[in-house]
């Protein structure tokens, strides 16, 4: 009986196990705000510079759309890797799966002679691009999922994480290269910055603070210099001397309440 080869070759990598789709994109591993950037001049000076980083790793521009907002959709593509599986009892049957990326990048010109950038990217095999979860509006519509054996060694190498790194490679690559003149980058977005710590308490406002000993004093001003918990809730904090280093005081002089910085009592007592 004769059979055809290319189903020997969805036989072997749909039988590894239960079949199941592949669904994941660049931004499991780089959100969008992560994955954009501001470039010097306009659509055609970013897309030469992109298209300079994406060929440099293997990945050709294959494709142009342009939107009726007039932006622009570049698409590139590439293999990354061969996979061959292997399979069968008395009859042993073989196949070769290429695995590779597809990236799209999001050319959105303004009138101050600047060109956003926003980058996204999905594994491929043989070619076709997986589907992703709430993909951005301007990558266009992926209409059927990619399936594999679930126990296919190629699926770690599907995940998404490439083409994040990629991704990050390329912008790290425009922001050590030219300053100035087109395609130069200008900006990157940055992580918001962090919300510097508050005091829990104001420890001078206690009752007993004028006649506390400087010991005391040192360690009341200690204890509201701690970190509110992102948690919030209540935390009993006892201030004074243990007779062993990391004891618990037993017998706290005094003790007090303070809100904290998300709204919740923290009852502190103190003694020495």
């Amino acid at each position: 009986m004769k059979i055809q080869a290319w189903a020997l070759a969805g036989m072997v990598m749909l039988g590894s196990g239960c079949i199941s789709s592949i669904r994941t994109s660049s931004h499991s591993f780089l959100d969008a705000k992560k994955s954009e950037a501001l470039l010097h001049g306009g659509p055609d000076d970013a897309a030469r510079r992109i298209t300079e980083l994406m060929s440099k790793r293997g990945f050709p521009v294959t494709e142009k759309q342009v939107r009726k907002d007039g932006s622009i959709v570049y698409v590139f593509k590439g293999q990354r890797t061969a996979l061959t599986t292997v399979s069968g009892g008395d009859i042993v049957y073989g196949s070769t799966n290429t695995v590779g990326s597809m990236f799209f990048v999001l050319l959105t010109p303004s009138e101050d002679g600047v060109t956003r950038m926003d980058l996204f990217g999905n594994p491929t095999l043989d070619g076709r691009a997986v589907c992703s979860d709430a993909p951005p509006t301007w990558v266009p519509r992926c209409d059927k999922n990619v399936i594999t054996g679930s126990l296919w060694h190629g699926r770690d190498q599907m995940t998404g994480k490439d083409e994040a790194e990629a991704i990050r490679g390329m912008l790290l690559e425009l922001e050590l290269g030219q300053t100035s003149g087109p395609g130069a980058l200008i900006a990157r977005p940055e992580a918001p910055p962090e919300a510097p710590s508050q005091p829990t308490c104001v420890a001078s406002e206690h009752p007993d603070w004028a006649g506390a000993s400087a010991v005391q004093k040192k360690k009341l001003l200690e204890m509201c210099r701690v970190p509110v918990s992102r948690t919030g809730g209540m935390d009993r904090v006892r201030v004074g001397q243990a007779d062993r280093p990391g004891e618990l005081v037993r017998d706290p002089l005094f003790e007090f309440t303070a809100v904290t910085r998300l709204g919740s009592a923290k009852r502190i007592h103190a003694g020495v």
